[in-house]
């Protein structure tokens, strides 16, 4: 049969593919069921023959020993009174007995055991007063010899019945086993059919969620489940798309906010230098909310566009870099707001080089020291540090504030999770800033973890190896 034959018998539904399934399961057990059924009538019918004729032929046996005894004496009674009824009644005795002999000759194949009765009877039938008295005994013994050969005879019928029965059984074992493993297989095979496109499809669902649009090759099976493979090819389209328009939106409202906010900042500078005139306490005051404003919402822009980049994988570039330098730089955005908090900070003292990515570390460190910022409580501290262990770099941002309640700690590196520790301000956090460092500390081959959440101290850790020109992409 060729492949386009084999086509054309192939289930095309997932339900005909399971009835089909079911059917040749079943089948196997069905023979099976068939074949021992058939095989259990047999042997019960055996067994009742061989019931019936035993009770039969016990039954012709006891009658020929009375017989055998009433002959006996019938003899003797003639041998002593020669009288012509006895002689009647001896005759009809020995024709009867001649008859359940005759019959049970059959169940007894033994002419040397049956030809001495024969003679015996001969004998009995010719009986006058001058025959012998031991005559009639003889014939006793003899049919209790037949008797128990035919007793001899049941027993080995029997016991050929039971080694019938065990081969039977024997059978039946290993066609059970055949059977049954051939069903097994086939649960398997057909399992694996329905199963294999199923778990596809899972993975195809599993990787559109993490993020993969990838297409991949198309899945065979039920119509059903093809149909399905369609859709969520549908649906990587327009995942595709809609991830195209938001990185264009992401693009298009950052440079759109970036132009206005940057001429803001250059007007509050300018007005924060006086170079439009004195100011007096209150105007200063106004003007030092106008930069710190426009600080923020520059900080939520840049958080937007790192966000933008790492969902792009922007490459790797690994070099030599002063991590105290990198620390200090990191802290430089919000100096003023820890100023205006009071929080004293604790930064590295001892000069430490590390071949990283310069950038994405900043990244990093910028958004944990962001939120250490305006997280921390007023006149706390905030310590950084960084600990080299053989070859890797440990690096903690710990400040002192309230801890994060334990509901939000399986959610804090989610995008866009904002727990129930809200920012005071007039700018809310974005709720991506924990998020854009767990990102970027993965692009690095780093981990980032919560380390500390108690005793009113909160901190992070950032443990990443050295990397080598060969890690960038």
């Amino acid at each position: 049969m060729t492949q386009n034959s084999l086509a054309k018998w192939r289930p095309n539904s997932l339900k005909q593919l399971v009835l089909v399934a079911f059917i040749l399961v079943v089948t196997p057990l069905g023979v099976l069921l068939y074949q021992a059924s058939n095989a259990l009538v047999e042997q019960s019918a055996q067994g009742r023959n061989l019931a019936r004729e035993a009770l039969e032929i016990s039954r012709r046996g006891q009658s020929m020993q009375q017989l055998a005894e009433d002959i006996t004496r019938a003899s003797r009674q003639y041998q002593i009174l020669a009288r012509d009824e006895i002689r009647l009644r001896l005759i009809d005795q020995i024709n009867n007995y001649r008859q359940l002999l005759t019959i049970q000759s059959f169940a007894l194949d033994a002419p040397a055991q049956i030809k001495p009765i024969y003679k015996q009877l001969d004998q009995l039938s010719e009986t006058s007063a001058e025959s012998e008295e031991d005559s009639g005994q003889v014939l006793i013994d003899l049919t209790r010899r037949l008797n128990a050969k035919l007793d001899k005879a049941l027993d080995l019928r029997l016991k050929d019945l039971n080694t019938i029965a065990q081969n039977t059984q024997s059978e039946l074992v290993v066609q059970a086993s055949l059977l049954m493993g051939l069903s097994a297989l086939m649960i398997i095979y057909f399992s694996h059919n329905i199963t294999r496109p199923v778990q596809r499809l899972a993975n195809r669902v599993r990787a559109l969620g993490q993020g993969d649009r990838t297409f991949g090759s198309r899945i065979g099976g039920p119509r059903e489940l093809v149909e399905l493979d369609e859709q969520l090819d549908w649906l990587a389209r327009t995942l595709q798309q809609l991830e195209g328009e938001k990185q264009r939106f992401l693009r298009h409202m950052s440079h759109e906010l970036k132009t206005p906010l940057t001429t803001l900042r250059e007007g509050s500078d300018l007005l924060a230098e006086e170079v439009a005139g004195d100011l007096n306490g209150e105007q200063r005051e106004i003007v030092e909310l106008l930069q710190q404003n426009a600080h923020q919402l520059q900080s939520l822009i840049e958080q937007l566009l790192d966000y933008n980049r790492l969902g792009l994988e922007e490459p790797i570039q690994p070099r030599k870099t002063d991590m105290r330098a990198l620390v200090n730089e990191a802290l430089s955005p919000h100096k003023l707001m820890l100023e205006q908090k009071k929080i004293q900070v604790s930064r590295p003292e001892k000069q430490l080089f590390w071949h990283t990515d310069r950038a994405m570390v900043l990244r990093i460190l910028g958004n944990l020291i962001s939120n250490a910022t305006y997280y921390g409580s007023n006149s706390g501290d905030l310590n950084v540090s960084f600990t080299q262990h053989d070859k890797q770099l440990v690096i903690d941002v710990e400040n002192s504030g309230p801890v994060i309640p334990e509901e939000d700690v399986p959610h804090l590196f989610d995008p866009f999770y904002q727990g129930s520790h809200r920012r005071v301000g007039a700018i809310k956090g974005s709720g991506i800033g924990l998020s854009i460092a767990k990102d970027a500390a993965q692009a690095l081959g780093a981990t980032l973890t919560l380390n500390k959440n108690q005793n009113n101290r909160v901190g992070f850790r950032l443990a990443m190896n050295a990397l080598s020109d060969k890690d960038a992409n």
